[in-house]
């Protein structure tokens, strides 16, 4: 019983040593992505405003400062909400990384959040997120960009402001 305990052991911490100081910078950027949708799914909005990264900008002329009131509006209205991604590339460095996601929503909710579930829906080109590292540690990357080539600014059908 005792070296059962010390296999989980041994085991435990070779996964822990792994996970805080072996992973490549693409399986970091790859949780990090994952963790954003996830809080963008679960209406976590401190999460979300957390790995918006100070210089925050994205395709709609938003900043950190003024994108959460209008994310949790579009989003805050989906009863359920589910975020289906088909990657198309991951590029990861040491401090800087890119995901291009092709991006579906799935979900009901008021009519907002319908009218924003079919507007982004109808987007076909990849979503592209810039991530920056920000610590050593694998979990500090935060968003610094986020844009689609399809798109210049928020759908004027949208009534987000």
């Amino acid at each position: 019983m005792k070296r059962f305990f010390l296999i989980i052991a041994a085991a435990a911490v070779s996964y822990g040593t792994w996970w805080l100081c072996l992973r490549s910078p693409e399986q970091q950027l790859a949780a990090a992505q994952m963790d954003f949708l996830d809080a963008l799914e679960g209406h976590d909005w401190q999460d979300v405003e957390a790995m918006l990264a100070p210089g925050f900008v994205a395709v709609s002329g938003h900043n950190r400062s003024n994108i959460m009131p209008d994310l949790q509006r579009a989003l805050g209205g989906f009863a359920t909400l589910s975020i289906e991604t088909k990657p198309v590339s991951l590029q990861a460095a040491r401090d800087m990384g890119i995901v291009s996601q092709n991006i579906r929503l799935v979900g009901l909710g008021n009519t907002l959040a319908i009218a924003v579930r079919e507007r982004a829906n109808r987007i076909t080109t990849p979503w592209l997120f810039h991530w920056q590292k920000t610590g050593s540690w694998p979990w500090n990357w935060q968003l610094t960009q986020v844009h689609n080539d399809s798109m210049t600014s928020l759908p004027s059908e949208l009534p987000l402001r």
